[in-house]
This record gives C-alpha cells, structure tokens and sequence, in this order.
C-alpha cells in the first residue's frame, strides 16, 4: 500500500509543478511579447507575430524619409499604425473633439497587390469614440495612383480586438476586393 501512496505522491508533485512552469511559460506577459516594436533611434522594425526566419512584418524611419510624388516625407509623426501586410501608416492629429479624432498623414504600402499601384499614399484616419450605444471604431481612407492615372481608395474599418491588435476590414475601390486585416498601434497612441 505505501508503494502506491508514493506514486500518487510523486504523480501529484509532478502535476503541481507542471501547472506551475505552464503559469510561468504561458502567463499573458510571454504571451504578449508580440505584436512588438524596436526602434534604434529613428529606424524601427515591427512584429506584427513570430515569423519562422525572424524578418519584421514592416521596418520604417519614425520621421517618413520616404518620396511621395515629388513631395519628400521627412517630419515628426504623432501616430504610426502598422498592418498585417507590412503597411505602414504615418498619423498626425488634426481635430480633437469630444466624440471623435480626426487624423491625417501619409502611407507605405507593402502588401500592395496590385501591379502598376503606388507604393506611397496619402491617409485620413477617423476615430469614433465609443458611447453607451457603440464601442470604439476606427475608420482610415488611403489612396494609391495606379499607372500614374487612376486612383485607387482603400478603406478599412477596425475596432479594438484585444488590448493590442484591431481589427477589421479593408475594401479597395474601383477595384471590387476585400480582406480582413489586423492593426497595430507602433509607435506614439492616440492623443
């Protein structure tokens, strides 16, 4: 009888300290070591999960530094918001209201898909501030100039999903497509 009252012992300890490493290894502060951000002075990269071979969902410079037509992008931003996709957003705040902000800047496109579009656009970011009736949402207009002529619009539309990732969709117009995709504040927050 005392040899199996020593396995019960031994499986019971055994148990406890799984349950204890598992609180350890699987506790939210591991768990939220993504979507992250990793700035050296003005050149960041950011995560938006793990990837297999290491490489950051998107890498961008704090102050733009990138051409936008014949406009070069090189000044403060308030707001980055990162996508899924390797998109980049570039936010200033333009109105501050009691139920909403309003921002505006310029975008990278990296997930572009389309041939002949525009890796550079310029967005308007509108946050609708939550209410008894609505929670928060977020709305962002960019643009992209397809083979120099038309004008693409994106539109996506997001909420909060947890404390870090938004979440939503995005429609393209003229060209009649949409996807799901996932947001993340990089750098600064809303004001």
């Amino acid at each position: 009888m005392k040899f199996f009252s020593n396995i019960m012992y031994s499986i019971r300890f055994a148990a406890l300290w799984g349950f204890l490493l598992s609180l350890l290894f699987c506790s939210p502060v591991a768990a939220q070591e993504y979507p992250k951000t990793v700035c050296d002075g003005d050149s960041c990269s950011f995560w938006a999960n793990a990837t297999s071979d290491g490489k950051p969902t998107s890498t961008y410079n704090k102050r733009g530094n990138f051409t936008f037509g014949t406009k070069s992008i090189n000044q403060s931003f308030s707001l980055i918001i990162c996508n899924g996709y390797g998109d980049v957003y570039f936010l200033n705040l333009m109105r501050d209201r009691t139920n909403y902000q309003a921002y505006r800047g310029y975008c990278t496109y990296r997930g572009f898909s389309l041939s002949g579009c525009a890796t550079t656009g310029e967005v308007v970011l509108l946050r609708i501030k939550a209410t008894p009736a609505m929670p928060e949402h977020i709305s962002l207009m960019s643009t992209s100039l397809r083979w120099g002529t038309t004008n693409y619009i994106l539109n996506d539309v997001f909420r909060w999903l947890n404390s870090s990732v938004m979440a939503g969709y995005e429609n393209w117009y003229p060209f009649d497509m949409s996807c799901s995709v996932a947001m993340y504040i990089s750098y600064g927050g809303w004001n």
